[in-house]
């Protein structure tokens, strides 16, 4: 009797080293097939990833290209326009230029540091040219004009600040989001407003500008003092440089004529080159 119970127990603890050597080998195989898959895994998971950066960088080069296509078409005919009455037709290059030195000279002081960055930078300088894109709808006859406009063709050339926007706010509805053409809707619709609220279109004042359009106001006046026009000779840079000065306050924004006046050496060195290199295409 107890011989058969001895080789009871021995066979039932037999039976259990063999389900416990089974189940160690399952568990053993699983882990190394769990361990394999995941490395299959990880190594398509890589390609995936490779391949995605690849695909992103792909389609932001496209979408740069197609962007650099459309502003150099758009600054071709603003160039076009602009030439009607601008002898050189560098207006809108030395403008453009104005405006991203003034904006690296506010990132640099940390000035508007939630609106100033790198890409803004880009984008002004790119968007600064479409100031006068109105200018188009203006007529010859009131934009060539030698002498002193009248109060009704005053009221047509100031249009050319709204027409602009319009223009760029069609396209603006086709290609929502775009910072460049945001720029360019603010700074020419209200790059003729005036600090002290007596500019036009629509008499904002101070910050209810958009600080493009103050760095285009100055910007703009800067090259029109300094430029030869049918109704005007050119001042001098010194004497630009007073105007200005003496607009602080009322016709620009303070902060930006103390940078202005900080840097105005600036300005003549790229009104010199500018105006001497577009004398010399021509």
């Amino acid at each position: 009797m107890n011989n058969l119970i001895d080789q009871k127990l021995f066979f039932d603890s037999f039976a259990d080293r063999v389900d416990t050597d089974l189940q160690n080998q399952l568990i053993s195989e699983l882990m190394e097939k769990y361990a394999e898959v995941s490395a299959q895994l990880e190594e398509k998971n890589q390609l995936l990833n490779k391949y995605n950066t690849q695909l992103e960088e792909l389609v932001k080069e496209k979408v740069k290209e197609i962007s650099s296509s459309q502003v150099a078409t758009i600054h071709a005919l603003v160039k076009s326009a602009e030439s009607r009455d601008d002898d050189t037709g560098a207006h809108i290059e030395r403008t453009a230029r104005y405006c991203r030195l003034m904006a690296e000279k506010l990132r640099d002081a940390g000035m508007h540091k939630g609106i100033v960055d790198d890409e803004y930078i880009e984008n002004i300088e790119m968007a600064a040219p479409l100031h006068d894109i109105g200018k188009v709808g203006i007529p010859d006859a009131i934009l060539l004009k030698p002498g002193r406009l009248t109060d009704e063709e005053f009221e047509t050339m100031k249009s050319h600040a709204i027409k602009g926007y319009e223009t760029l706010a069609s396209v603006d509805s086709l290609y929502h989001e775009n910072a460049f053409l945001r720029l360019g809707m603010e700074i020419s619709r209200y790059h003729h407003e005036k600090w002290d609220g007596s500019g036009y279109l629509g008499g904002h004042s101070r910050e209810e500008i958009p600080l493009s359009a103050r760095l285009m106001a100055l910007s703009d006046v800067y090259d029109a003092l300094r430029s030869k026009r049918v109704y005007k000779d050119a001042f001098s840079h010194s004497k630009t440089v007073e105007i200005i000065k003496e607009g602080r306050g009322s016709h620009f924004d303070p902060d930006l004529v103390d940078i202005f006046l900080e840097h105005h050496s600036h300005f003549d060195e790229i009104y010199d080159e500018l105006t001497n290199t577009s004398t010399e295409v021509e």
